[in-house]
């Protein structure tokens, strides 16, 4: 076995070793959201979320209201919905990125542990 056998051998298992690792880390979509409610901005997330189903509830209106109004009403209707739509957009987007700041806090902790304790382990050998 030459050497770039070697190699390729040892970052193949390392890489089913991360592989596995993120496998068992893995929570999924739910999972994460529920960690939303979690944080530190809970009541914002709390209300976040009521206001984007109050807004499907009106999105689904306006739509109904859009294709069942008279001609004159119909570009009112279309305005209000694609307006219900773009707030919908957002604020799923703002949830999404709190979603991913919690995720991104807790990978710091994580990393923040495993050099203080790779730091006990170095002072401790000297």
């Amino acid at each position: 076995m030459n050497i770039d056998d070697k190699i390729k051998q040892q970052l193949k298992s390392e890489a089913d070793e991360i592989d596995r690792i993120l496998a068992t880390e893995n929570k999924g979509l739910f999972s994460m959201m529920n960690d939303g409610f979690k944080g530190s901005l809970r009541p914002w997330f709390i209300l976040v979320n009521v206001i984007t189903v109050l807004n499907s509830i009106l999105l689904i209106y306006c739509g109904y209201q859009f294709f069942t109004a008279s001609s004159t009403n119909m570009m009112f209707w279309g305005i209000v919905m694609l307006l219900s739509f773009q707030f919908q957009v957002a604020a799923k987007q703002w949830l999404m990125s709190e979603v991913n700041r919690s995720n991104l806090m807790r990978e710091i902790k994580r990393v923040e542990l495993a050099v203080a304790e790779l730091d006990d382990k170095l002072t401790n050998q000297s």
